[in-house]
């Protein structure tokens, strides 16, 4: 990518919610990883506040497009007013589907709050109402990390259904940013716990991931976790168009 056309690729915000030391800086180390950036200091773009990294995520336009064109056969009836031009219309289909296919560049900006910073809340508010997703981070070894994420997650989901939104719902009865829920240490984990039914992923209907900070395969391409993490970032993009950030 030249500097001519990065000025062109658009920006998605995620949000990472945790207490401390349950590895959301490990976490973003790894969600941030990849070959344009395979080094913490080239995508790490910090400020005083906040721990940023950032990469590049590739975005398919053609995601919601249906895989055939509506008509099947030169027989069938929703092709009657075709039916003379049926390689055409297919021709006409395919073209559009290439083109529609191509991997739109986004950058990904991981914002993780430095706790030893006590940061205004203007400051911190004005970011929540720009993000446009949130990874909340538990410590599979410590469960009281997964409770307290429903305090954690309040404040963000305020702002973001007040300026996204431009009305106050009831933030947990529906999903209105994507969301995707990580825990962490599993390494450490001696006995695989069973999933709980009633967990905060449950409750908002959003994926759970359960992996190793320290294990650089952990979004190894095609496997199952980079499936979910490359689903989440896409509805955050999602998110971003069809919910645009308000100018405050």
């Amino acid at each position: 990518m030249t500097d001519q056309t990065v000025k062109y690729v658009s920006t998605a915000r995620i949000l990472l919610l945790g207490e401390a030391g349950v590895g959301k800086s490990r976490l973003t180390d790894l969600l941030a990883r990849s070959i344009d950036t395979p080094t913490h200091s080239s995508r790490s773009v910090g400020n005083l506040w906040w721990s940023v990294q950032v990469r590049l995520h590739e975005y398919p336009s053609n995601k919601d497009m249906p895989p055939t064109p509506e008509w099947t056969s030169s027989s069938s009836p929703s092709s009657s007013s075709h039916s003379s031009e049926p390689f055409d219309s297919f021709k006409g289909f395919r073209s559009r589907a290439a083109s529609a296919c191509e991997m739109i560049p986004y950058f990904v900006e991981f914002y993780d709050l430095k706790r030893s910073m006590r940061m205004p809340r203007e400051h911190r508010n004005r970011l929540f109402r720009n993000i446009d997703g949130i990874i909340l981070v538990y410590d599979l070894l410590d469960m009281r990390t997964h409770d307290n994420l429903h305090d954690l997650l309040y404040q963000p989901l305020r702002q973001i259904c007040r300026y996204r939104h431009n009305r106050l719902r009831p933030i947990l009865r529906r999903r209105h940013v994507p969301i995707l829920v990580v825990g962490t240490k599993l390494d450490m984990l001696k006995s695989r716990r069973l999933r709980r039914s009633g967990g905060i992923a449950d409750q908002l209907s959003t994926d759970e991931i359960l992996l190793n900070c320290l294990d650089t395969d952990s979004f190894a391409e095609k496997s199952r976790n980079e499936a979910k993490l490359r689903k989440f970032l896409n509805n955050a993009i999602d998110f971003k168009h069809f919910f645009p950030a308000k100018r405050n």
